[in-house]
């Protein structure tokens, strides 16, 4: 009976030892924990990307928990994850993110912080009723975003291999490949053109700077001679300035006039004129204080031809000016970019004629029985010239001796005419008679 009862309770105390160990097993397969003082967050994902309970949550890295439930919705999936310590504090801008990893796929849930965590919030309880928003609190609710997966990465590869192998996409390539060499020719070519456009523009503006440069310093040299004779007037100003006392006023808005004239014309020209104005200026400030003695020598001056100069330098210079500027703009004018450039092309063309010509004189000149038939024929011609100059001569000689051999023929024939009346009128002698003698 005893050793029976033993058996018994042996029995008994495996059974509860089994039962036990089953429970505990199954508590560790789900992930219950006796001492359970974390929290849980709701975190929505547009898909559940092969999670499922029991899935790690990790942070930095680190696993700090686990997935508990997940519950499909109409538009997202709601995923409760549960962070096993309560100590672990957690700020709330952070990104959840769910990703596979590894060869075998192996999910988990990522809490990637996206700003650190000040001192004084450290201390905070997420499970706490005043728990701050700057922190994850138990049972908050937060949007997540599906990360790298392998289903994803295989539809990525089918759709990289079914673009890869579609013919527009090689027929795309030739015709970029065909029009970026053409685009190449085409710029090659641009860039030859716009070489000699610009060596042809530079030539054209030197010569022009050049002109303006002459015409600057016609125009200085005026403005010096304008200066020398102002100095003069200052002078004998400033001697009549001592012994005049009246009319100041009109007489410094007179000068004033004049001295803004003359920064007027200064102003647009060259700079270097700085020094010809602060004199202008030492002028006026001077003849503020004239006397009415002044008005003669004024009278003097405005008789003379110092403003009809002043005036017609002024008018040279905003002639010139204008002259600047229609030249600037038609040299900035795309149309005659345009012209120039069509000029260089027919010049290369003429050029290109003109090399085919001499080439081609070359090759028949070149030949030494073609160089001795041109000089024989130029020695014919020579001779003929000579010949035609004594033909003309003789042709003239003819021509003035033919009046005086009629003449001759004329009296010739008188002669003759007069002769034969004589004979006529004559007798004739008797004719020797002839004997014959007789042996």
């Amino acid at each position: 009976m005893r050793s029976r009862a033993i058996r018994e309770g042996s029995v008994g105390l495996l059974t509860l030892l089994g039962l036990s160990l089953f429970g505990m097993v199954a508590f560790w397969v789900q992930g219950l924990r006796l001492d359970n003082t974390g929290y849980q967050i709701r975190v929505e994902f547009p898909d559940a990307s092969g999670m499922q309970p029991g899935t790690p949550v990790r942070y930095r890295g680190v696993k700090v928990g686990r997935v508990l439930d997940i519950k499909p919705t109409s538009n997202q999936v709601e995923v409760r994850l549960e962070i096993t310590s309560s100590t672990l504090v957690i700020p709330r801008d952070v990104m959840i993110r769910s990703s596979q990893s590894g060869l075998l796929s192996e999910n988990f849930v990522d809490i990637i912080p996206n700003q650190a965590l000040s001192e004084e919030m450290k201390d905070e309880n997420p499970l706490s009723s005043d728990c701050p928003e700057t922190i994850i609190c138990n049972d908050v609710l937060l949007s997540g975003e599906s990360g790298v997966s392998l289903e994803r990465l295989i539809a990525s590869m089918v759709e990289f291999s079914e673009l890869y192998t579609s013919p527009e996409l090689f027929k795309n390539l030739n015709q970029a490949a065909e029009r970026t060499a053409l685009a190449a020719d085409e710029v090659s070519k641009l860039s030859t053109k716009m070489t000699e456009l610009v060596a042809v523009a530079r030539t054209e503006l030197g010569s022009v700077s050049n002109s303006v440069d002459q015409g600057i310093g016609s125009f200085s040299t005026e403005l010096n001679s304008i200066s020398a004779t102002l100095q003069d007037s200052t002078n004998q100003v400033t001697r009549a300035t001592i012994e005049s006392a009246n009319s100041v006023q009109r007489a410094a808005n007179e000068v004033s006039t004049i001295s803004n004239e003359v920064q007027i014309l200064i102003a647009s020209n060259r700079s270097t004129l700085a020094n010809t104005l602060k004199n202008i200026e030492q002028i006026t400030g001077e003849l503020s204080v004239t006397a009415a003695s002044i008005s003669p020598l004024l009278n003097q001056i405005e008789q003379g031809s110092l403003l009809t100069n002043l005036e017609v330098l002024s008018s040279n210079a905003a002639e010139a000016s204008e002259n600047l500027l229609d030249l600037s703009k038609a040299v900035n004018d795309p149309q005659t970019l345009i012209l120039l450039q069509q000029t260089l092309d027919s010049a290369r063309t003429t050029l290109q004629n003109v090399e085919k010509i001499t080439s081609d004189v070359d090759d028949l000149i070149g030949d030494p029985k073609v160089r001795q038939n041109l000089r024989e024929i130029i020695n014919g011609l020579g001779n003929i010239l000579a010949y035609s100059d004594q033909l003309e001569q003789q042709t003239k000689l003819a021509k003035t001796l033919a009046p005086l051999s009629e003449v001759l023929e004329d009296t010739e024939a008188i002669a003759l005419e007069r002769d034969l009346s004589k004979l006529e009128e004559k007798p004739f002698p008797d004719k020797p008679k002839i004997v014959r003698q007789t042996q």
